[in-house]
């Protein structure tokens, strides 16, 4: 395959970066104001900003996945938006998204008191966005996929995780680390196995 990856240069972009070229697969880095310190055959970089249609369009160009792996909220819907449109033009159908356990489910007892009270107050904005990116992919006619950690972990793939293929929070999560967020995302861009599913990953 030929992968495009929006926030190649994050803690959790540039895992799926990795071990894309890893499974033999050409990749496309796409960084905005972040360098990405990697060197790899297969490796070429594109600087951008998701808000720009033009920059995303030209990334996508001549690819067959996207992964979208872009945190903080403020362009997360835009550059969605962006990706979609761009998908469509070029005729890229799979693309696999980083989001958030608690997405459409901010109060629900799953979640501690304490990351209920974040997703409240100074993480609301962010929430907003993840919501408004996921009904964007939703409402689309691509091979998406959406994949929702229970807290990030900067640690290795451990092979070792639970997933919920309807997007139910489940019981007694513990925090899932960025290499196993990056296998999955990284198993739906080359398989069908969560095909049009939001997928909630956690220990």
């Amino acid at each position: 395959m030929k992968l495009v990856v929006f926030g190649a240069a994050g803690r959790t972009g540039r895992l799926i970066v990795e071990r894309a070229l890893g499974h033999g697969h050409a990749v496309t880095a796409f960084v905005h104001n972040k360098s990405l310190e990697l060197e790899h055959p297969a490796l070429a970089r594109t600087t951008g900003d998701v808000r720009d249609f033009e920059a995303v369009s030209s990334a996508i160009e001549g690819h067959t996945g996207v992964a979208f792996a872009l945190s903080g909220a403020g362009n997360l819907e835009s550059g969605i938006a962006n990706v979609i449109h761009a998908m469509a033009e070029h005729d890229v159908r799979r693309v696999a998204a980083v989001s958030a356990a608690g997405t459409f489910a901010r109060n629900d007892r799953a979640l501690s008191l304490g990351y209920r009270t974040l997703i409240a107050t100074t993480q609301r904005p962010v929430y907003d966005d993840l919501e408004n990116m996921e009904l964007r992919l939703m409402a689309s006619d691509l091979d998406w996929t959406i994949v929702r950690p229970f807290g990030l972990a900067d640690a290795p793939a451990s092979g070792h995780y639970r997933l919920s293929l309807d997007g139910s929070l489940l019981p007694k999560a513990a925090r899932i680390s960025r290499g196993d967020v990056a296998a999955v995302v990284l198993k739906a861009l080359e398989t069908d196995t969560y095909r049009r599913c939001a997928v909630v990953i956690a220990q």
